[in-house]
């Protein structure tokens, strides 16, 4: 097996834990609705019955349920977490490679530096909460089935706003996306021009530059500000967008509940559900 083909073989083998997490992730959004079932039971069973037994009986079963959600989450947190580990192993003497010849094709070295963080920042997202939100993601049908097993108008309604988040989830995407390059380049072209200073520091003050070295650093330094100030203003009213849309869906969706109960069509149980 040549070199080149190497590292993409020992990625390759992590295929089977994906998989493991994936499927991982699918028990965890099933136990997700232990709280849903459990109301429903309670108000359709529990209280109309006024069997005390049925509500220890679901009361010990939904405290089994969620001890056992948070027991596969921890497990799952702690693969990525290990996974992401794993990668940096393999990875970090091929990007630290990198950094070494970049120098020599006209880099700079904070360039150079910048791109061996690269391996840091994928390790860091292992073991944050975005793979868990990608793992839960394809999951999501679940919810979409549970609620249209309710009634197929809250269906509807769930359908519709689940496809409105999404779009709004792209557009804030696509906006962000080009202001978060150039602040990523800005960064870049401020950490070289730190480092150009720093090495050349003794020129710079033999040559009474040190004023116009600061100037110099002063302007990269603003820019990047400017465009983190962009990012962070698009994707902060994006994000308080989707959260108020979210809010209005749900209530939405309890009222629909609230005027088909009304109508004798759905349970009080599966309004609070």
């Amino acid at each position: 097996m040549s070199k080149n083909k190497a590292p993409q073989h020992k990625i390759g083998g992590m295929r089977g834990i994906l998989i493991y997490l994936f499927g991982l992730s699918g028990l965890i959004n099933i136990l997700a609705l232990t709280g849903a079932f459990y109301m429903l039971q309670i108000y359709d069973r529990a209280l109309t019955s006024g069997s005390i037994s049925t509500l220890v009986a679901l009361s010990v079963l939904a405290v089994g349920l969620y001890l056992f959600q948070g027991l596969f989450d921890v497990i799952r947190s702690q693969i990525l977490v290990r996974l992401g580990a794993r990668l940096d192993a393999q990875l970090a003497p091929l990007a630290h490679k990198v950094v070494i010849e970049m120098p020599r094709f006209g880099y700079s070295t904070a360039e150079a530096t910048e791109r061996g963080r690269d391996v840091d920042t994928l390790r860091g997202f292992l073991a944050s909460q975005g793979p868990v939100a990608l793992f839960d993601l394809p999951w999501i049908p679940i919810y979409l089935v549970f609620v249209w097993l309710l009634h197929p108008m809250l269906g509807y309604l769930t359908l519709g706003g689940a496809l409105v988040l999404a779009v709004l989830t792209i557009i804030a995407e696509v906006l962000t996306r080009r202001h978060s390059h150039a602040m990523i380049k800005a960064s870049v072209a401020r950490s070289s021009v730190a480092d150009s200073n720093a090495r050349n520091s003794d020129v710079l003050h033999a040559m009474g530059m040190t004023g116009r070295a600061v100037d110099r650093f002063e302007k990269a330094n603003r820019r990047h500000l400017d465009c983190q100030t962009k990012t962070s203003d698009i994707g902060g009213t994006l994000s308080g967008l989707s959260k108020v849309l979210r809010m209005i869906l749900q209530s939405a969706i309890l009222g629909l509940g609230a005027y088909l109960a009304i109508r004798g069509q759905l349970s009080a149980g599966a309004i609070i559900a």
